[in-house]
């Protein structure tokens, strides 16, 4: 008798557990969701899950106009079944203090001052058939974003149908000003004769990963990703690879005429860096967005060293 009911209780809870599902089953088929109408990640969200509202660490390449294309998503399962017309704004500036108060290293964020940005359509549409449109968000003067740490925070006020999202339905962009030269590139190098045990071959190129980071409207960085900061310059021993520590190159470049003027070592020590004055066209090229250097290594007790190298534009950093 104990066997029996102990069996139709278990076949009463899966009666049970089976109309639940029926019920619920709005939740499990994505063909029965609503979409919602959200900021996409147009570059890396980099806000922690603990803060109210979302932020996206954004580069604006300080050549005017600059721009960021951010993008407004009908997100879901299905595709418009309309023109959907959305309106954005600037958000209140409350949302940034709240987030400020949410966020410890956000303490040195400031909201973007008007005259440095521009909304040039408030109102967008997203097309029938469609999922998403692009909203461009225009900078007039590029080059007073670096290094600022400059906040502008964005809203979806309406929607001509659809449901905002409570979630993406308000985005904060941080915005880095980079320059036309930054980027993630592949080195090409080789060295000249030296008393360093670095590996020399005047026919055969070696490679690395880099990227050129800035710092500055004009300076950048040569940073080794194979290595921790402060990225020193890649080299080879024996075949191995190595780095040649505390070098890490700046180039200084000229932006009419994307010459570069002068090389440096952004390490402070024994090593420095000039330019190879044997060689008069140190550049980066906009057409294939190469760069070419030739640059003298520099160090009490060691004979000068050369160094050739060419990076190959890969993608954006």
């Amino acid at each position: 008798m104990k066997s029996i009911k102990i069996f139709f209780i278990a076949v009463l809870l899966a009666a049970s557990l089976t109309s639940c599902l029926k019920d619920d089953s709005n939740l499990l088929d994505p063909e029965k969701t609503q979409n919602v109408l959200e900021f996409a990640n147009s570059a890396n969200l980099t806000s922690p899950t603990t803060s109210k509202y979302p932020l996206l660490t954004i580069n604006v390449v300080m050549d005017a106009p600059g721009i960021h294309n951010a993008i407004v998503r009908y997100s879901g399962a299905h595709d418009a079944a309309q023109e959907i017309t959305v309106e954005v704004d600037v958000a209140d500036p409350a949302v940034f203090s709240t987030y400020k108060s949410q966020v410890s290293a956000a303490s040195s964020y400031v909201l973007i001052p008007s005259n440095l940005f521009t909304l040039p359509n408030k109102t967008v549409v997203i097309p029938k058939g469609k999922r998403e449109v692009i909203l461009p968000i225009q900078f007039p003067n590029p080059d007073q974003l670096y290094g600022k740490n400059y906040v502008l925070a964005l809203t979806i006020k309406t929607a001509s149908t659809g449901i905002i999202s409570g979630n993406f339905g308000t985005m904060l962009y941080l915005i880095n000003g980079i320059n036309r030269f930054d980027g993630v590139y592949t080195l090409k190098y080789r060295f000249g004769p030296n008393d360093r045990n670095y590996d020399v071959n005047t026919t055969t190129w070696y490679f690395s990963d880099v990227n050129i980071f800035t710092t500055g409207t004009t300076t950048a960085t040569l940073r080794n990703l194979n290595v921790s900061s402060p990225y020193p310059h890649p080299a080879t021993t024996g075949g191995l690879p190595t780095s040649i520590t505390g070098f890490t190159p700046q180039f200084t470049f000229e932006l009419t005429t994307n010459k570069i003027t002068n090389i440096t070592n952004s390490v402070s020590g024994t090593k420095t860096a000039v330019p190879n004055p044997a060689v008069t066209d140190n550049r980066f090229d906009p057409a294939t967005k190469t760069v070419y250097a030739s640059f003298i290594l520099k160090e009490s007790g060691k004979a000068d060293m050369i160094i050739n190298d060419t990076l190959i534009y890969r993608s954006p950093r």
